[in-house]
C-alpha cells in the first residue's frame, strides 16, 4: 500500500483498468481527507487527464458486471429500499433488479443495475482464501491451479478454479511490482431475468514469486503510484 497527496485528499489505494480500443481508463480509488473523511470509488478519465479526487464524478456503481467496453460500462449496485439496519429482518428479499440506471461519462454509456439490499446480501458467497501455485490467463477468464486455503481452519484443496474477469484487481507489495494478492468478484447474474444467483470474493495469493507484468492490461486493475 501506498499514499500519495491530491490537494486535501490522501489517496491510500489507487488502481487502474485501461479500457481496450479507447484512451479512457477507470480509477479505482481509496482516499482520505480532513475529518477522517472518506471517499471511495470509481472514476474515468483520458489518459491524457491527470487523476485527482472528484466525489462529483464518481460512477454509480460497486461492481463490475463484464469487462467494461469502449462504448458501454454495465455496473451493479445495491440500495436500502427499506431493508437495512432495523428493517432488514422485517423486510422481503428482492433478488431481481428494483431498477435500472443509465448515465453517460466520457462519451461511454453506463448501465447500472440496482438490487435491494437484502436480496442481494442475502445471495453473498462468502470470502474464499487460496494460495495458488500457478495460473493461466485468457481473454475473458483466469485459471489458477493447485490451490491451497492456508488461512482458515477447512484445509480445502482445489487442483483448479476458473473465474472470469468481471471485477478483478492486483496488490503488489513494493516498487518492484511482485504481486501480494489478487481479488477478484465472482458474481454471478442470471441472463434471462437479471436475478442475482450469488457475489463470492476470492483473496488469491501466489506461492511463488509472480510479478503484475505477468498478467495482461485487459480487464484488469493494476495498481500505480499517482505522479
Amino acid at each position: 500500500m501506498y499514499g500519495c497527496r491530491f490537494g486535501d485528499w490522501y489517496i491510500s489505494e489507487l488502481y487502474a483498468l485501461k479500457i481496450e480500443g479507447s484512451s479512457k481508463i477507470i480509477y479505482k480509488y481509496d482516499a482520505w481527507g480532513g475529518l477522517d473523511s472518506n471517499a471511495n470509488g470509481y472514476i474515468i478519465l483520458d489518459s491524457t487527464e491527470t487523476f485527482k479526487v472528484n466525489v462529483q464524478e464518481e460512477l454509480p456503481f460497486y461492481y463490475l458486471r463484464e469487462i467494461p467496453k469502449k462504448n458501454k460500462i454495465l455496473g451493479v449496485t445495491h440500495k436500502c429500499d427499506n431493508s437495512c439496519g432495523e428493517n432488514y429482518k422485517n423486510s422481503t428479499p428482492i433478488y431481481e433488479p428494483i431498477e435500472t440506471e443509465y448515465t453517460k461519462k466520457e462519451n461511454i454509456e453506463i448501465e447500472n443495475t440496482i438490487y435491494q439490499y437484502r436480496g442481494f446480501a442475502e445471495r453473498s458467497g462468502g470470502l474464499g482464501r487460496f494460495h495458488f501455485e500457478s495460473f493461466k490467463e485468457e481473454r475473458d477468464s483466469i485459471f489458477f491451479y493447485d490451490l491451497d486455503d492456508v488461512e482458515s481452519l477447512n484445509g480445502i484443496h482445489l487442483d483448479s478454479l476458473k473465474l472470469k474477469k468481471k471485477m478483478v484487481l492486483i496488490q503488489k507489495n513494493d516498487s518492484l511490482g511482485i504481486i501480494k494478492k489478487i481479488v477478484m468478484e465472482d458474481l454471478r447474474i442470471d441472463k434471462k431475468n437479471n436475478e442475482v444467483l450469488s457475489n463470492k470474493t476470492y483473496f488469491l495469493t501466489p506461492k511463488n514469486e509472480t510479478k503484475v507484468e505477468m498478467f495482461s492490461d485487459y480487464g484488469i486493475f493494476k495498481p500505480i503510484r499517482a505522479e
